[in-house]
């Protein structure tokens, strides 16, 4: 029985193969199933035109030809890719917003989108504090970040950081300086993005070295050495596991010593530490503040001095408001039967008289 002509195997050509090949290649920028409506049964065609003695022809004409034939366009080539024109910011700033709503309307970026939209009032209010903060990072002596700036007086931080949060809330309403949208100034939509990413951009400005912070630095450098010398264990003084902030002497008649230095028995300062000085908190916040031993601050004389200051120590401020407190009690009872063993009268039993024999 022969086998039938349908089933048997078309045998093609090398040439052919490569020749199809190439051409399937040159369709590369069309879909599976387009490129498979146009080459399907090229091989045997071109088998068939290779026997007849016909030439295969060039694989990129026949490709356009089989193009053409289908209606489609001519093969896409890849550029590489254009450059903003900054002459025309506006524009640039329209395609990519056009872009970036393209992308965040799809849907499995909408919901995550939708989260950020109800999350815009957050970014006014971070917005308002990192403009203030950077304010006050950039303004007078250094001090740590707070979450009230403090701009370096009384009540002063919380009016302007009150402020920057009214108006950036403004602006991101569209109330105040409207710079957002395709029907807005270039212009103010230009200045608003500037502004956006400067505040993103500002807290890593905020260690920057710069007059405070150097400052900062070499006193911190200063006060680790002289405390790693005068004394091993910076953990303070403690009294019942609670901290002591200032030392009150007085002398055995009970009267009050304006000024005391105090040594532990190897000779060493007993002191306070800048940072155990602090009491009460804000407003109220004072710090003690160190003798002056020419330029070198001294710890170990007490009492200390006390100046009210929201924030940081008194070690790097020579205030000439820092006042000198007052003993917690005007006097003590004097001590009248205080005695040494060298102030005890010799025990005649101990020691032979004149007339006593050893």
């Amino acid at each position: 029985m022969s086998p039938d002509p349908t089933d048997a195997q078309i045998l093609v050509r090398p040439e052919v193969a490569a020749f199809v090949e190439d051409v399937r290649r040159r369709l590369a920028d069309l879909d599976e199933e387009t490129r498979d409506e146009l080459t399907g049964g090229l091989e045997a065609d071109l088998s068939d035109q290779l026997a007849d003695g016909a030439p295969l022809g060039d694989p990129a004409t026949y490709a356009a030809e089989l193009r053409a034939a289908a209606g489609l366009p001519d093969r896409r080539r890849r550029t590489l890719p254009q450059l903003p024109d900054l002459r025309a910011p506006g524009e640039v700033m329209d395609r990519s917003r056009a872009r970036f709503f393209a992308l965040v309307d799809q849907p499995r970026v909408a919901p995550a989108w939708e989260v950020l939209v109800a999350l815009r009032p957050a970014w006014w209010l971070a917005r308002a504090w990192i403009a203030v903060t950077t304010l006050d990072a950039f303004s007078g002596s250094w001090e740590p970040i707070s979450v009230i700036p403090s701009l370096g007086a009384p009540l002063v931080g919380e009016a302007v950081l009150v402020a920057a949060i009214a108006v950036s809330t403004l602006i991101g309403m569209g109330r105040v300086w409207p710079g957002s949208g395709p029907d807005r100034a270039t212009g103010s939509r230009v200045a608003l993005l500037v502004l956006n990413a400067t505040a993103l951009l500002a807290p890593a400005l905020w260690s920057a070295p710069w007059t405070g912070t150097i400052h900062h630095e070499n006193w911190v450098s200063y006060d680790r050495g002289y405390a790693d010398g005068s004394r091993a264990d910076d953990s303070g003084l403690r009294l019942d596991g609670r901290p002591i902030h200032n030392l009150f002497a007085y002398d055995t008649a009970g009267n009050p010593i304006d000024r005391v230095q105090l040594f532990d028995a190897a000779g060493e300062p007993v002191r306070i530490g800048p940072e155990d000085t602090a009491t009460g908190r804000r407003a109220e916040r004072t710090v003690g503040c160190p003798a002056r031993n020419g330029k070198v601050a001294v710890y170990n004389v007490f009492p200390l001095d006390q100046l009210r200051l929201r924030r940081g120590t008194c070690a790097d401020v020579d205030d000439p408001d820092a006042t000198r407190p007052e003993h917690p009690l005007a006097s003590v009872p004097p001590l009248t039967a205080v005695r040494s063993p060298h102030d005890r009268p010799a025990d005649p039993r101990r020691s032979p008289g004149p007339d006593r024999r050893p």
